[in-house]
């Protein structure tokens, strides 16, 4: 199951979708943590140009919403996966940035989110979601409201910029949406979820 569920990912990620149909969202029993997990099919896809390591270089980040729901009460995450198609390793490159604190566009307002993890496994997700196929360099996992969730849906950004201390702030641009995918995600949202503690 592990596999077949990546490979449809990987396919997700990596097939343009302005011809095809949208995706309805994945749901499974994940077999490692015993919870309910639906997940949009397709995260959209955003992208930096790296132009110090080569032409048509670009840094990505995959950004896909999650609910997990443990017998009933429901919490929503927003993944952001980053990745790449260089491999850094013996350049002297810096690496990959991994997403911090976020800057993202929310209900038509600039909000800074801040990531509870960087793996899934503490949020009861057992399996890897919205990784490629090749060149992962990390991920982190962010807190949503339902209400978020549903702004999200309907405005999706255009622009997320990471904020750390190493990099400071790295603005990724939309590369290729997956705006069906989110609605259809968010069109069937429960309406009493256990997702409004505040992540901050």
């Amino acid at each position: 199951m592990r596999y077949a569920y990546q490979g449809l990912l990987g396919i997700a990620l990596l097939v343009g979708c302005s011809s095809q149909p949208v995706l309805a969202p994945i749901e499974y029993l994940d077999p490692v943590t015993a919870v309910t997990i639906r997940a949009v099919a397709q995260p959209i896809t955003f992208a930096r140009d790296s132009p110090e390591l080569g032409a048509n270089v670009r840094d990505y980040l995959s950004a896909g919403v999650v609910d997990v729901n443990n017998m009933g009460a429901h919490k929503f995450y927003l993944a952001l996966v980053s990745w790449s198609t260089v491999d850094r390793r013996g350049t002297g490159a810096a690496p990959t940035p991994v997403p911090e604190q976020i800057e993202i566009l929310v209900g038509g307002v600039e909000r800074v989110f801040s990531p509870l993890t960087h793996e899934s496994r503490s949020l009861g997700i057992g399996l890897p979601l919205f990784r490629p196929p090749s060149g992962y360099a990390g991920e982190s996992w962010y807190l949503l409201s339902g209400a978020e969730v549903q702004e999200l849906a309907t405005a999706p950004p255009a622009s997320i910029a990471l904020r750390d201390s190493v990099a400071g702030r790295v603005t990724y641009l939309g590369w290729r949406s997956a705006s069906g995918e989110l609605l259809e995600f968010a069109r069937d949202l429960p309406t009493s979820t256990g997702s409004e503690v505040r992540r901050r």
